[in-house]
Protein backbone atom coordinates (compact mmCIF):
# COMPACT_ATOMS: atom_id res chain seq x y z
CA UNK A 1 0.00 0.00 0.00
CA UNK A 2 0.75 3.42 -0.68
CA UNK A 3 0.82 5.70 2.51
CA UNK A 4 0.79 9.44 1.21
CA UNK A 5 3.12 11.75 3.07
CA UNK A 6 1.55 15.05 5.25
CA UNK A 7 0.45 17.73 2.89
CA UNK A 8 -1.03 20.77 3.47
CA UNK A 9 -4.53 20.26 1.45
CA UNK A 10 -4.98 16.55 2.99
CA UNK A 11 -4.59 18.04 6.09
CA UNK A 12 -6.69 21.05 5.65
CA UNK A 13 -9.67 19.16 4.10
CA UNK A 14 -9.11 16.64 7.14
CA UNK A 15 -9.87 19.52 9.76
CA UNK A 16 -12.78 20.70 8.09
CA UNK A 17 -14.25 17.64 8.07
CA UNK A 18 -14.48 17.64 11.99
CA UNK A 19 -11.18 16.34 13.37
CA UNK A 20 -11.82 13.83 15.76
CA UNK A 21 -9.80 14.22 19.18
CA UNK A 22 -6.76 13.10 20.04
CA UNK A 23 -6.43 11.27 23.53
CA UNK A 24 -2.99 11.42 24.30
CA UNK A 25 -3.24 15.82 23.63
CA UNK A 26 -3.07 18.05 26.98
CA UNK A 27 -5.23 20.76 25.60
CA UNK A 28 -8.71 20.03 26.44
CA UNK A 29 -9.50 21.84 23.38
CA UNK A 30 -7.81 19.18 21.26
CA UNK A 31 -9.66 16.47 23.00
CA UNK A 32 -13.06 18.30 21.86
CA UNK A 33 -14.83 16.91 19.27
CA UNK A 34 -15.80 20.22 17.23
CA UNK A 35 -18.49 20.02 14.04
CA UNK A 36 -17.56 19.71 10.30
CA UNK A 37 -17.99 22.80 8.39
CA UNK A 38 -18.02 23.00 4.23
CA UNK A 39 -15.76 24.80 2.03
CA UNK A 40 -18.48 27.59 2.23
CA UNK A 41 -18.37 28.00 5.58
CA UNK A 42 -14.45 27.61 5.83
CA UNK A 43 -14.22 30.26 3.12
CA UNK A 44 -16.32 32.74 4.62
CA UNK A 45 -14.88 32.60 8.48
CA UNK A 46 -11.35 32.58 6.82
CA UNK A 47 -12.34 35.71 4.79
CA UNK A 48 -11.66 33.95 1.27
CA UNK A 49 -13.37 32.46 -1.69
CA UNK A 50 -14.54 28.68 -2.02
CA UNK A 51 -12.94 28.59 -4.82
CA UNK A 52 -9.03 29.45 -3.13
CA UNK A 53 -10.14 26.98 -0.33
CA UNK A 54 -11.25 24.31 -2.82
CA UNK A 55 -7.50 24.74 -4.71
CA UNK A 56 -5.69 24.42 -1.50
CA UNK A 57 -7.26 21.20 -0.66
CA UNK A 58 -6.79 19.71 -3.85
CA UNK A 59 -3.04 20.91 -4.27
CA UNK A 60 -3.57 23.22 -6.77
CA UNK A 61 -3.09 26.62 -4.81
CA UNK A 62 0.85 28.02 -4.09
CA UNK A 63 2.12 29.66 -1.26
CA UNK A 64 -0.43 29.64 1.17
CA UNK A 65 1.16 32.73 3.49
CA UNK A 66 1.32 32.82 6.99
CA UNK A 67 -1.53 35.61 7.14
CA UNK A 68 -3.90 33.35 5.20
CA UNK A 69 -2.45 29.91 7.18
CA UNK A 70 -3.29 31.98 10.55
CA UNK A 71 -6.98 32.72 9.12
CA UNK A 72 -7.87 29.17 8.52
CA UNK A 73 -6.46 28.06 11.86
CA UNK A 74 -9.06 30.54 13.25
CA UNK A 75 -11.48 29.95 11.60
CA UNK A 76 -11.09 25.97 12.04
CA UNK A 77 -10.90 26.99 15.95
CA UNK A 78 -7.27 25.20 15.46
CA UNK A 79 -5.40 24.19 18.63
CA UNK A 80 -1.57 25.47 18.56
CA UNK A 81 -0.10 22.29 17.42
CA UNK A 82 -2.82 21.96 14.57
CA UNK A 83 -1.97 25.65 13.82
CA UNK A 84 1.86 25.14 13.80
CA UNK A 85 1.26 21.59 11.69
CA UNK A 86 -0.85 23.69 9.02
CA UNK A 87 2.13 26.35 9.35
CA UNK A 88 5.35 23.67 8.82
CA UNK A 89 2.80 22.04 5.90
CA UNK A 90 2.39 25.15 3.86
CA UNK A 91 6.57 26.50 4.25
CA UNK A 92 6.97 22.89 2.77
CA UNK A 93 4.70 23.82 -0.25
CA UNK A 94 6.55 27.33 -0.09
CA UNK A 95 10.11 25.61 -0.16
CA UNK A 96 10.95 27.58 2.89
CA UNK A 97 12.08 24.69 4.60
CA UNK A 98 15.40 23.47 6.01
CA UNK A 99 17.52 21.22 3.32
CA UNK A 100 17.66 17.39 4.89
CA UNK A 101 20.66 16.66 6.65
CA UNK A 102 23.20 14.10 6.03
CA UNK A 103 23.59 10.64 8.00
CA UNK A 104 23.75 10.97 11.93
CA UNK A 105 26.88 9.71 13.57
CA UNK A 106 26.87 9.60 17.23
CA UNK A 107 30.27 9.99 18.59
CA UNK A 108 31.90 8.12 21.19
CA UNK A 109 31.75 10.58 23.79
CA UNK A 110 27.94 10.58 23.34
CA UNK A 111 27.99 6.37 23.36
CA UNK A 112 29.78 6.69 26.85
CA UNK A 113 27.03 9.39 28.10
CA UNK A 114 24.48 6.91 27.07
CA UNK A 115 26.15 4.12 28.79
CA UNK A 116 27.01 5.90 31.78
CA UNK A 117 23.11 6.54 32.68
CA UNK A 118 22.52 2.89 33.49
CA UNK A 119 20.43 2.06 35.38
CA UNK A 120 18.00 4.50 32.87
CA UNK A 121 16.97 3.68 29.39
CA UNK A 122 19.24 5.74 27.17
CA UNK A 123 19.13 5.81 23.18
CA UNK A 124 19.98 8.45 20.54
CA UNK A 125 17.08 8.38 18.15
CA UNK A 126 17.23 10.62 14.77
CA UNK A 127 13.53 12.07 13.09
CA UNK A 128 12.53 9.43 11.52
CA UNK A 129 12.98 7.08 14.65
CA UNK A 130 15.97 5.20 13.92
CA UNK A 131 17.90 4.01 16.87
CA UNK A 132 21.47 5.51 16.08
CA UNK A 133 22.91 3.62 19.51
CA UNK A 134 21.24 3.03 22.85
CA UNK A 135 22.71 1.51 25.82
CA UNK A 136 22.57 -1.94 27.24
CA UNK A 137 19.42 -1.12 29.39
CA UNK A 138 17.52 0.29 26.80
CA UNK A 139 18.40 -2.66 24.36
CA UNK A 140 17.40 -5.57 27.62
CA UNK A 141 14.01 -3.90 28.24
CA UNK A 142 12.65 -3.18 24.67
CA UNK A 143 13.04 -6.43 23.82
CA UNK A 144 14.89 -7.10 19.97
CA UNK A 145 14.64 -3.57 18.83
CA UNK A 146 18.35 -3.35 17.71
CA UNK A 147 17.45 -5.99 15.23
CA UNK A 148 15.14 -4.00 13.39
CA UNK A 149 16.61 -0.49 14.20
CA UNK A 150 13.55 1.59 14.16
CA UNK A 151 11.45 2.13 17.23
CA UNK A 152 8.09 2.59 14.81
CA UNK A 153 8.79 -0.71 13.04
CA UNK A 154 9.46 -2.40 16.30
CA UNK A 155 6.35 -1.44 17.61
CA UNK A 156 4.99 -2.88 14.40
CA UNK A 157 6.18 -5.52 13.67
CA UNK A 158 8.07 -7.11 16.68
CA UNK A 159 5.32 -8.76 18.86
CA UNK A 160 7.65 -8.09 21.83
CA UNK A 161 6.54 -4.58 21.63
CA UNK A 162 2.81 -5.37 22.54
CA UNK A 163 4.19 -7.48 25.65
CA UNK A 164 6.58 -4.97 26.30
CA UNK A 165 4.52 -1.77 26.73
CA UNK A 166 1.58 -1.71 28.98
CA UNK A 167 -0.07 0.97 26.89
CA UNK A 168 1.01 0.09 23.06
CA UNK A 169 -2.17 1.62 21.72
CA UNK A 170 -1.25 5.12 23.35
CA UNK A 171 1.99 4.96 22.70
CA UNK A 172 2.43 3.68 19.17
CA UNK A 173 -0.18 6.70 18.14
CA UNK A 174 1.62 9.48 19.91
CA UNK A 175 4.90 7.98 18.07
CA UNK A 176 2.86 8.15 14.58
CA UNK A 177 1.56 11.34 15.45
CA UNK A 178 4.99 12.72 16.06
CA UNK A 179 6.79 11.22 12.98
CA UNK A 180 3.82 12.91 11.11
CA UNK A 181 4.42 16.02 12.80
CA UNK A 182 8.51 15.89 11.99
CA UNK A 183 8.26 15.25 8.09
CA UNK A 184 6.03 18.07 7.61
CA UNK A 185 9.43 20.10 8.94
CA UNK A 186 12.20 18.28 6.81
CA UNK A 187 9.74 17.08 3.72
CA UNK A 188 12.46 16.59 1.60
CA UNK A 189 14.15 14.12 3.70
CA UNK A 190 14.89 10.41 1.88
CA UNK A 191 14.88 9.16 5.48
CA UNK A 192 11.23 9.54 5.93
CA UNK A 193 10.23 7.81 2.59
CA UNK A 194 12.05 4.71 3.57
CA UNK A 195 10.62 5.29 6.88
CA UNK A 196 6.62 4.88 5.12
CA UNK A 197 7.90 2.47 2.75
CA UNK A 198 9.24 0.08 5.69
CA UNK A 199 5.51 0.35 7.37
CA UNK A 200 3.12 0.75 4.60
CA UNK A 201 2.41 -3.52 5.17
CA UNK A 202 1.48 -2.57 8.65
CA UNK A 203 -2.05 -2.48 8.72
CA UNK A 204 -2.56 -1.10 12.35
CA UNK A 205 0.32 1.31 11.39
CA UNK A 206 -1.72 2.42 8.30
CA UNK A 207 -4.72 3.30 10.72
CA UNK A 208 -3.05 5.30 12.89
CA UNK A 209 -1.45 7.20 10.26
CA UNK A 210 -4.91 8.23 8.58
CA UNK A 211 -5.73 9.49 11.66
CA UNK A 212 -3.56 12.35 10.76
CA UNK A 213 -3.05 12.90 14.40
CA UNK A 214 0.14 15.73 15.21
CA UNK A 215 1.93 15.83 18.56
CA UNK A 216 5.43 17.21 19.14
CA UNK A 217 7.04 15.87 21.98
CA UNK A 218 5.80 14.03 25.27
CA UNK A 219 2.92 15.42 27.31
CA UNK A 220 2.49 12.54 29.45
CA UNK A 221 5.41 12.17 31.93
CA UNK A 222 5.37 8.54 32.73
CA UNK A 223 4.95 5.27 31.14
CA UNK A 224 4.70 2.13 31.67
CA UNK A 225 6.87 -0.92 30.73
CA UNK A 226 6.35 -4.84 31.59
CA UNK A 227 10.19 -6.07 32.24
CA UNK A 228 10.15 -9.14 30.59
CA UNK A 229 13.90 -10.77 32.38
CA UNK A 230 12.56 -9.81 35.94
CA UNK A 231 8.70 -10.24 35.41
CA UNK A 232 7.56 -6.97 36.55
CA UNK A 233 5.63 -4.22 35.98
CA UNK A 234 7.98 -0.73 35.53
CA UNK A 235 7.37 2.92 35.60
CA UNK A 236 9.33 5.35 33.62
CA UNK A 237 10.01 8.61 33.73
CA UNK A 238 10.23 9.85 30.35
CA UNK A 239 12.33 12.86 29.09
CA UNK A 240 13.72 13.71 25.59
CA UNK A 241 16.55 15.93 25.02
CA UNK A 242 17.77 17.66 21.82
CA UNK A 243 21.26 17.93 20.56
CA UNK A 244 22.16 21.46 20.88
CA UNK A 245 24.20 20.97 17.80
CA UNK A 246 21.89 22.25 15.06
CA UNK A 247 23.92 19.76 12.74
CA UNK A 248 23.05 16.92 14.60
CA UNK A 249 19.40 16.01 14.19
CA UNK A 250 18.81 13.42 16.89
CA UNK A 251 17.67 13.58 20.27
CA UNK A 252 18.57 11.95 23.59
CA UNK A 253 15.53 9.51 25.07
CA UNK A 254 15.41 8.34 28.28
CA UNK A 255 13.40 6.26 30.25
CA UNK A 256 14.20 7.11 33.83
CA UNK A 257 12.81 4.68 36.55
CA UNK A 258 10.81 5.75 38.99
CA UNK A 259 12.04 5.75 42.54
Amino acid sequence: MIIEPPSFGSYLRHLRSGAPPAAFAPDPAYRTPRPAMNRAELATAARTSVGYVQKLEQGHADNPSPTVVDRLADALGSVSVERQHLHDLAGAQRGDQAEPGRRQEVTSVQREAADGLHPSLAAYVDEGWNVLYSNAEYRRVFRRITEVGNVLTWFFYMPESKAVMVEWEYEARLTVAWLRALMARRPGNPMFAEVLDMLSRSTEFVRMWELQEVILGRHKPHFLVHDLDRGREVELLAQVYPSPDPSQEMQLYLGIPAR
